[in-house]
């Protein structure tokens, strides 16, 4: 029983949020998963199997898509707060973190390590420094 509650309660968890998981991160289907992996194997050299990638994957990006405090099932929640199966060193998680902060527009442009600029730059575009615009500086408030 005790074995049970231990182990086996974690296998159903993670055989049941994977499912829904998968269903959220990748609606195009196997062919993000491919190019997540592909990019993945990329970070890390190619030194972890494809299991122990995504395990890290959708427990990262799940804990950042997923807001805990809605209704989320039992068997998601107990998954997410699992620690990953993967440690990676420093570096490959910052270059994870670079890669897959804003993950559905920027994975096509990650696949080769000389396009890491281009995403860079992707990822500066499209984040503001500064919180206000000229615009709204420039109206006269009564």
């Amino acid at each position: 029983m005790f074995w049970f509650w231990k182990r086996g309660l974690l296998l159903l968890a993670e055989k049941n949020a994977t499912k829904t998981l998968d269903k959220l991160l990748f609606p195009g289907g196997d062919g993000h998963r491919e190019k997540i992996i592909e990019s993945m194997k990329t970070i890390t050299k190619s030194k972890y199997s494809e299991e122990l990638l995504m395990d890290y994957f959708l427990k990262i990006k799940g804990l950042q898509v997923i807001n805990l405090y809605d209704p989320v099932n039992f068997w998601t929640r107990k998954y997410l707060m699992t620690p990953t199966k993967l440690r990676l060193n420093y570096f490959e998680q910052v270059r994870f973190y670079e890669t897959f902060l804003n993950y559905p527009e920027v994975i096509g442009k990650v696949i080769k390590n000389n396009e890491k600029a281009e995403v860079k730059n992707y990822i500066k575009a499209n984040t503001s420094e500064v919180f206000y615009k000229a615009k709204q500086l420039s109206k006269k408030f009564a």
